[in-house]
């Protein structure tokens, strides 16, 4: 079967780490595809649409055989390390990639989504926090949201399928009003009007959700 990937450009080494990591059992594997002749695209494959691999991925000049996140109270940190240590950290494993399908390179550039994925604009935030809750029952791990920019105006995102192996898939947004200018989500679900953007992931009785930024364009 002919793979057909989709890639995003994050805006930063940071919203790969936390994409890759935050909230990851396991964090996921980084491959290192060449870019440009003398840079490296650093992708994560973080969603499955149809037959459709997407990754998201910075631009890096070097590599390193590990990238190490944490998030700690206000404080965020992600770089590139010789090992797994230390263990206060999480880190995510770069896989250099020597030779792959050469649709890899052609779709590195931004494209757009496939035939069969629905756009659906939601109400408000909250409506996406309930739609990323199922996800979180269906799949037991909360999805990543997605802030991109359109026309000058803001959208957070997230992807979710729809009924069992042979469903839909559907991209689900919603038009912020300013720039959260916080890397996470608080919420609680058991209090309709009770979240916010926000640095920490500490408080109880919050479930948490991962923001990260496009570099440019939405879906």
């Amino acid at each position: 079967m002919k793979v057909s990937p989709i890639f995003r450009r994050l805006r930063s080494l940071k919203d790969l780490a936390r994409l890759a990591c935050a909230f990851e059992r396991i964090p996921r594997p980084l491959f290192a595809f060449p870019y440009d002749g003398k840079s490296y695209a650093l992708a994560v494959h973080a969603e499955q649409l149809g037959d459709h691999p997407l990754f998201f991925f910075a631009v890096v000049d070097s590599l390193r055989p590990f990238v190490r996140y944490r998030s700690e109270g206000d404080y965020e940190d992600a770089s590139f390390s010789d090992d797994a240590l230390p263990t206060s950290y999480l880190h995510a494993p770069v896989l250099t990639v020597k030779t792959a399908p050469k649709e890899f390179g052609v779709h590195m550039k931004d494209g757009p989504l496939p035939e069969g994925v629905g756009r659906m604009e939601l109400e408000d935030v909250n409506s996406l926090l309930k739609l990323g809750a199922y996800r979180y029952i269906v799949d037991e791990s909360y999805p990543a949201f997605y802030l991109s920019t359109e026309g000058g105006d803001l959208y957070l995102g997230t992807f979710v399928h729809m009924g069992d192996f042979d469903g839909s898939d559907f991209y689900f947004y919603v038009k912020l009003t300013g720039d959260p200018g916080s890397p996470f989500i608080r919420y609680n679900p058991s209090k309709v009007n009770d979240w916010s953007f926000t640095s920490r992931t500490a408080e109880h009785g919050y479930y948490y959700v991962k923001v990260v930024r496009i570099a440019e364009g939405s879906f």
